[in-house]
Parts: C-alpha cells; sequence; structure tokens
C-alpha cells in the first residue's frame, strides 16, 4: 500500500459526519502499520484535525478505535456510549468504502481481547476503550 493511498483512508475516516453528537470526537484511531511504502512500521495514533501521525510503539495496516466513553457520558449521559460505537461505526464505514476506492480490501474486527490491545498500547483506564479494530490490505 501507498503512503497517498493509506493518507486518503486517514483522510477519510477524519470526515465530519451527521449526527446529534457529533460535535465532538471520543474516538481515537491507532494503526498498526506492516507494509506501507514510505513509512516505518510501527504503532501510530492519528491527529485527524492536523492529519499527524504521531509513532506510538515499536518498529512493527490495522486499524483500532479507541474511545473515551467516560467523556462521551459526560457529555450525553447514557446515550454517550451508543454515541460512541455509532461514531466508531461510521469511521469503519468511511474506511470500507476508501479500501474499496482504492482497490484495496477491508474489514471491521470486533473479536478482540480489550485488556490485550490496552495493555500493547500502554493505555491506562482513563486513557480510553477499545471498540472495534479494521484490517487494511490487498486481497489474496
Amino acid at each position: 500500500m501507498s503512503l497517498t493511498q493509506l493518507s486518503a483512508m486517514l483522510d477519510a475516516s477524519a470526515q465530519p459526519f451527521l449526527a446529534d453528537f457529533a460535535s465532538t470526537r471520543f474516538v481515537q484511531l491507532y494503526l498498526y502499520v506492516h507494509r506501507v511504502d514510505g513509512l516505518e512500521p510501527g504503532v501510530y495514533r492519528h491527529w485527524p484535525d492536523t492529519g499527524e501521525l504521531e509513532i506510538v510503539r515499536g518498529r512493527c495496516v490495522a486499524f483500532s478505535m479507541i474511545a473515551d466513553i467516560d467523556r462521551a457520558v459526560r457529555a450525553h449521559g447514557d446515550r454517550g456510549y451508543r454515541y460512541v460505537h455509532f461514531e466508531a461505526g461510521a469511521i469503519g464505514q468511511r474506511l470500507y468504502l476508501a479500501a474499496e476506492a482504492l482497490g484495496l480490501g477491508g474489514t471491521g474486527i470486533g473479536a478482540f481481547f480489550d485488556d490485550e490491545v490496552h495493555r500493547y498500547l500502554n493505555l491506562a483506564r482513563d486513557q480510553g476503550q477499545v471498540v472495534y479494530h479494521f484490517a487494511i490490505g490487498y486481497g489474496g
């Protein structure tokens, strides 16, 4: 995958979406980069406002969506929990569409071990909760 393709997918994932709670983002995207031309393997955090990729870990594309559920609940009460998952689903949908448009394959991943992901990313309880994963690459 090229860095240009990855950038297009990240741009697509960061586009605003229409929802009554969408004024604030609650989901942070983490990337597990393996084979992207022009980008060292590793784990990166994507900052959608600037487009910056911050290296988080290692020299090791799958995505982890890490949500600030506490902040969502403070902002929207119990519905905040639903809104977090709605937002993650909207990001996943955009990644599906961007992958297809770029001639790549993508898949959402709902089966994962939360605690293992948190340990791998060195996330403390107050730093977010993994809610969804997504993998992108060339078809087999």
